[in-house]
């Protein structure tokens, strides 16, 4: 019976991790070459972030809370000035540019929540890592 109330309580603890307006949003994942992709520029604008875009180099700049970050449609993303590659390369479609899932979870320290059935994908906060 203890065991029972202690996953309870914990498990209402997660549950009620507080949770910003963008984190409750759900947002279209398209389909490319088998893998999810979702926009960037609506991930952006959900978060607050700072997004420019750099129509010549076909980049775009994004500043998240202490994260800069610059990204293209090759399979490397930089990162608060640092190299992280990508599962796959994002790709644009009209204006817009379309980035693997890993990409959001690594720009804006997310957990990813894909929804494969509906094809949506929901963002919460990732826990921080361990300190040492």
């Amino acid at each position: 019976m203890r065991r029972r109330v202690a996953v309870g309580f914990l498990l209402e603890m997660v549950w009620a991790w507080p949770l910003r307006a963008n984190e409750r949003e759900l947002f279209a994942v398209t389909m490319r070459r088998g893998q999810p992709f979702v926009s960037l520029m609506s991930v952006a604008q959900a978060f607050q972030a700072n997004l420019r875009i750099i129509p010549d180099e076909r980049a775009v700049n994004l500043q998240f809370d202490n994260q800069e970050a610059s990204i293209t449609d090759g399979t490397v993303l930089t990162l608060n000035r640092q190299l992280v590659v990508l599962s796959v390369a994002p790709y644009w479609r009209g204006g817009e540019l379309f980035v693997p899932l890993d990409a959001v979870q690594k720009i804006f320290y997310v957990t990813v929540h894909w929804r494969i059935h509906t094809r949506q994908v929901a963002f919460s906060p990732a826990l921080p890592p361990p300190r040492r």
